[in-house]
């Protein structure tokens, strides 16, 4: 069995000796408020800001999801002009959640926000968006998963220059872990364990600057469970107020010890997708959705295959377990995962079943 299932997805194999590790060790039944995980939540803070190159000033928190975090970005940190660059359907998801969020402004002392969405198109870079320079907060998703684009580094950088009073805040669930961003060009980076970070799901990251963190204490958000409030003042001690995902943290914090620096990591992955997209471009039997090189994600390639049921066929009866296409794009896409820990003999493999797909499609 081949996975290459954009999320969740491939697990990496230590896992399985890792799990076991936690089980003998008694961390699992420690309670959230003891030395030792109090110990294990720092050391897994420290080993995540060395391989992610996090600057030491940001602070890192755990959570149960992405998802949960659009829900602390929009109760915690939102009170001016709000704009969602989105051209996929999570990037469109986290918008709407936000504008029907009743909670943002009945919890603080601001007046409404203006929040507002602006679609762009899959070959169009970020930057070339209008953006309002008075905005508060700008949202974007980094790898939109749904269409496998990309937002490149420049375009970080530009959108500050463009909106510079603005927290910028990064959904990056299928890119943290696999691209090396520059941690410092945004305020909000959040993600998922069970994409490039190649654990089960149930784990979600939370990387947070000081600016984002002195909004987050200025409007003093405190109705809330998840209140970014009460996440610091809990973090400060290597503690949660929520009971945590033990196993996940534990999990992550021995995968860490294993992997190198982002750095390698991402110049790994970049290699692999210039031989997928490469692959692909020169196959007669599929087209590639983003046609622009310098938008197309380096961990999630989207793909048309000429005939569609033939192509779903072929991965079933080849035991390749592969993502069908998201949102608008669900009836004509197919999705392949490029993940760190999804190995390179697997793509091999890939690579040579696809070899013999002009026979199967002569059947």
């Amino acid at each position: 069995m081949l996975n290459f299932y954009p999320g969740p997805s491939k697990n990496y194999i230590q896992l399985k000796d890792f799990a076991q590790e936690a089980f003998e060790s008694g961390i699992l039944e420690q309670n959230h408020r003891s030395q030792p995980f109090m110990d294990l939540l720092q050391k897994t803070i420290s080993l995540l800001k060395g391989h992610l190159n996090i600057p030491l000033n940001y602070k890192v928190y755990f959570t149960s999801s992405a998802t949960e975090c659009w829900e602390i970005c929009a109760q915690s940190l939102i009170r001016g002009k709000v704009q969602f660059l989105y051209n996929g359907a999570f990037g469109k998801k986290w918008f709407k959640y936000t504008v029907t969020n009743p909670q943002i402004n009945s919890t603080t002392n601001y007046e409404l926000p203006i929040i507002r969405g602006t679609r762009f198109f899959i070959n169009q870079n970020i930057d070339e968006v209008e953006i309002d320079a008075e905005n508060d907060v700008v949202c974007w998703v980094s790898s939109e998963t749904s269409n496998g684009t990309h937002t490149s580094f420049e375009s970080i950088k530009k959108l500050k220059v463009k909106s510079p009073n603005a927290l910028l805040m990064v959904d990056a669930t299928s890119s943290l872990g696999g691209e090396n961003y520059q941690i410092s060009d945004a305020d909000v980076w959040f993600s998922s364990s069970q994409k490039c970070f190649g654990m089960p799901s149930g784990l979600g990251i939370m990387i947070v600057s000081p600016n984002a963190l002195e909004r987050g204490l200025e409007i003093n958000e405190r109705n809330h469970y998840n209140s970014l409030v009460f996440m610091e003042e809990n973090f400060q001690k290597f503690q949660t107020h929520y009971t945590p995902n033990i196993l996940g943290i534990y999990l992550f914090k021995r995968l860490l010890e294993t992997l190198p620096n982002i750095q390698h990591v991402s110049e790994k992955l970049y290699q692999r997708s210039e031989r997928i997209y490469a692959f692909f471009e020169n196959n007669p039997y599929f087209d590639l959705l983003v046609e622009n090189h310098e938008t197309r994600s380096k961990t999630v390639v989207a793909i048309i295959p000429r005939d569609m049921s033939k192509a779903v066929a072929f991965f079933k009866n080849n035991s390749v377990i592969i993502g069908k296409g998201y949102g608008e794009w669900k009836n004509n896409t197919l999705r392949i995962a490029n993940f760190p820990a999804i190995p390179d003999e697997d793509f091999e493999e890939l690579f040579r079943l696809l070899g013999n797909y002009v026979q199967f499609q002569k059947k």
